[in-house]
């Protein structure tokens, strides 16, 4: 092996207390070796959340970096898909050049990308194309620690629940924060009807534990009171959204963040809307059945 040709060995930096790293001396565009991308997926599964600085905007590049995770999602939302790449979904205020970013004006909730679908998503790429000077923060929540520090007590009576994830109650919810947002169309409701998934999941590739809450998306808890099962959501949220969980990301233009959905959830900070411009662009990849 000629090791003048051999890419140089990434660099990591920890992000939050408990996971994520920033990875310094990856590309995401051209003919990535196996052994470089295969150095990534360590990464990505060890820390389930990596930080690429300084990443050019190249759409295609994103697409193709994406799919080298695997198959990828088209967003139930095709509005706001990016004209030339159905893959990705647009995220902000922006509305020029084809683009029209699907933007809320409400807080967002805790949440796992697709965790609607039958099977979730595995990972979410999100770069800044556009990113305000202030606010519009992604706040991260490592899942598996959260769940980990559980009590015993705690985990063994949550290890066989299963939660019901509705498209439509995330429809609504949204509503309620922003309402000049239509309703759910009759096909989509059709197309992701409510699906039961469990709250505590093992992790397909590290075999590690962690918590499943979404408490946007959740309509109740199989075998469960409503209220009771929404306060059971809520009890375990206020456990698992302490600060020593929490990486807050502040965005720069370029910046590409990648995390693993499966064992993580995040949110979103307000921004001065009418201010500043904000324009994400995310690629998702499609959860293994």
């Amino acid at each position: 092996m000629d090791t003048a040709l051999a890419a140089p060995p990434l660099r990591e930096r920890p992000l939050g207390t408990t996971f994520g790293a920033e990875l310094s001396g990856l590309r995401i565009a051209g003919d990535i070796g196996e052994a470089e991308f295969a150095g990534f997926l360590a990464a990505f599964h060890r820390h389930r959340l990596i930080l690429l600085r300084d990443v050019p905007n190249d759409p295609a590049a994103q697409v193709a970096f994406s799919r080298r995770m695997g198959p990828l999602e088209l967003h139930s939302q095709a509005t706001a898909t990016h004209p030339q790449h159905p893959e990705i979904f647009c995220v902000g205020n922006y509305a020029q050049d084809g683009i029209r970013a699907n933007f809320a004006k409400g807080v967002e909730q805790w949440h796992a990308d697709s965790s609607f679908r039958p099977v979730p998503s595995a990972a979410s790429l999100f770069y800044g194309a556009i990113c305000p000077p202030e606010g519009g923060e992604t706040w991260f929540l490592d899942a598996a620690a959260a769940h980990a520090e559980l009590s015993p007590e705690m985990r063994a009576r949550i290890a066989p629940l299963r939660a019901v994830h509705d498209l439509n109650t995330l429809s609504e919810w949204n509503r309620r924060h922003t309402p000049d947002r239509p309703p759910l169309s009759e096909e989509a409701r059709r197309r992701f009807p409510p699906v039961a998934q469990p709250l505590v999941r093992t992790h397909p590739v590290t075999g590690v534990k962690s918590l499943f809450l979404c408490p946007a998306v959740i309509s109740h808890v199989e075998g469960m009171d409503q209220a009771e099962g929404l306060a059971l959501i809520e009890a375990l949220m206020a456990h698992a959204s302490q600060d020593r969980y929490v990486y807050r990301h502040r965005w720069r233009a370029g910046d590409l963040v990648i995390w693993d959905n499966r064992c993580t959830l995040h949110t979103a900070s307000l921004f001065d809307h009418e201010r500043y411009l904000r324009l994400m662009f995310r690629t998702t990849v499609a959860g293994a059945a």
